[in-house]
């Protein structure tokens, strides 16, 4: 019992030592509506970054599912603007996906009341395990129609008081789901009064009924009484649209409840829109400019971002100025190409150089997301200055068509910074991006050595490495949980397999002693 009891204490400091602090108040309000349902403006590197640091909590009922719905179709629609995979999602952040907790709570936003999922909410966010989730959305169902003004006033309240009472996690506003009633009708009045309150006190809005008021090509329904499910007093302006359009490559089934399949695409590229923003992705910022920081292994280096040279050259290029005319005013060549860029018209003997900030000690594996219509193109990476990766690039189909390459070698990273030369001895390719991954699971802060495997099962269960398993793992695994999750892979730490580390993950840990 006194191992018992200490574990308890240890997590009662430690929640509240992982309560988080304050995020900065916004200073304008956040609103994503049908002009933020263009899903091929929102760059690659801002839905990584999404996934990277964003953990939702989702509740709602049926209307609400036509987000989830639609996020869960865009995964595999060929005709996204980057590859399906990047918008992978996943209660737990598994794999690189975006953590996203579907049907968090039971109930929505007005049922079975006005202020049951306020304290569900509370509930959810005071357990330990859920320490980590940054952003909380609900969705109503069809109870804003029926609101009175203090109904709504009561939402309004209650939300407040979860932004303040939790100022480290978002709370996402939604207006409800048309009805019919056009542009008089209670319902447009209940949402005018949530979207002058977010416009008013800068929150973050996703604006629901406006989504679905209008179809792609930007003609509105609201005031020709259109309904959830697309029906106006001239038709069905989904169906239409789906008939003169190609299924496959301008839209795709997702089967959202209610409604139409169009409109189930529209939510979901206006969600990974909010996503991007609460990432911190500016999607009215100006062109960006290249950075400086090294990038955090493991992790992804962008080819674009090289070093930006000055005294020391970093890059060599055959030919003067920047043929593609994108992101950067010096002699690589660099093409914009769908959610980002790419160093393009690579030449033989051409070669680029980064720094990067390693954050523990593994060997690593390296890949590259390349294209080429040929199979000759080959990649030779430099890891302070001695020879570490080779990469043969294959014949993808095109300069336009991107695949990932991966080098047979493994090469050990010491923790801390290092430097990448990467050589191209045969050019005629186009390089998206570099990834170094661990293989192994590396010691975590507060431990010697690596973790161990005792019984070969996959799972890590000696923490501190040092040859058995004992309460001292338990305590190392508890105060490294958020850093575990960021830093090692899941599948070796999730004893309890939800697909998540967490607090369960402790306990079980702890009853396997």
């Amino acid at each position: 019992m006194d191992a018992l009891r200490r574990l308890l204490v240890i997590a009662v400091l430690v929640t509240v030592l992982l309560a988080g602090t304050a995020a900065a108040a916004r200073t304008a309000p956040l609103v994503v509506d049908h002009t933020s349902t263009d899903l091929s403006a929102v760059p690659a590197s801002a839905i990584a970054n999404a996934a990277a640091t964003l953990h939702i909590a989702y509740g709602h009922t049926s209307h609400g599912s036509q987000l989830i719905s639609g996020l869960t179709g865009l995964t595999s629609f060929a005709g996204a603007p980057l590859p399906p995979s990047t918008y992978a999602f996943n209660d737990g952040g598994t794999g690189g996906a975006l953590d996203l907790n579907d049907y968090f709570a039971d109930g929505d936003l007005g049922n079975p009341d006005f202020s049951t999922w306020a304290s569900e909410t509370r509930t959810y966010l005071n357990r330990a395990e859920n320490h980590d989730v940054n952003v909380v959305m609900w969705a109503w169902c069809g109870e804003v129609s029926g609101a009175s003004e203090a109904n709504i006033n009561t939402y309004l309240s209650l939300m407040d008081a979860l932004e303040q009472d939790y100022p480290s996690v978002t709370f996402v506003y939604m207006t409800g789901h048309l009805d019919g009633s056009g542009v008089s009708g209670n319902l447009n009045l209940r949402n005018n009064q949530i979207r002058d309150w977010c416009r008013s006190h800068n929150r973050v809005l996703y604006d629901f009924a406006d989504i679905e008021s209008y179809d792609p090509d930007g003609n509105g329904y609201l005031a020709l009484g259109a309904d959830d499910g697309c029906n106006y007093n001239g038709g069905n302006w989904a169906q239409a649209w789906q008939a003169s359009h190609t299924e496959g490559t301008d839209w795709y089934y997702c089967y959202p409840a209610h409604t139409e399949h169009v409109n189930g695409n529209r939510k979901a590229y206006a969600a990974w829109q909010l996503f991007a923003r609460l990432a911190g992705w500016n999607e009215d910022g100006p062109t960006p400019t290249p950075t400086t920081t090294p990038a955090t292994i493991p992790g992804v280096v962008e080819a674009e971002n090289y070093n930006v040279g000055g005294e020391n050259v970093a890059y060599y290029d055959t030919t003067p100025g920047n043929s593609g005319g994108a992101y950067r005013h010096d002699d690589v060549d660099i093409e914009a190409i769908a959610g980002g860029y790419t160093v393009a018209y690579i030449r033989n003997g051409e070669w680029l150089e980064y720094d990067v900030a390693v954050n523990r000690t593994a060997a690593y594996r390296l890949s590259a997301r390349v294209a080429s219509p040929n199979a000759m193109a080959r990649m030779e990476v430099l890891v302070d200055g001695a020879p570490a990766f080779t990469i043969a690039v294959p014949n993808t189909g095109g300069y336009e068509t991107f695949a990932d390459a991966a080098a047979p070698e493994h090469w050990m990273l010491a923790a801390g910074p290092h430097n990448l030369t990467v050589l191209f001895p045969v050019g005629s390719m186009n390089l998206d991006r570099l990834a170094l991954l661990a293989d192994q699971p590396g010691a975590f802060p507060g431990g010697s050595t690596a973790p161990l495997d005792p019984n070969g099962d996959g799972l890590y269960e000696d923490a501190n490495g040092n040859g058995r398993t004992d309460f001292a793992d338990v305590v190392l695994f508890f105060n490294q949980m958020t850093w575990i999750g960021a830093n090692e892979p899941i599948a070796a730490f999730d004893y309890n397999s939800n697909g998540r580390i967490d607090f369960a993950d402790v306990v079980w840990l702890f009853n396997h002693l």
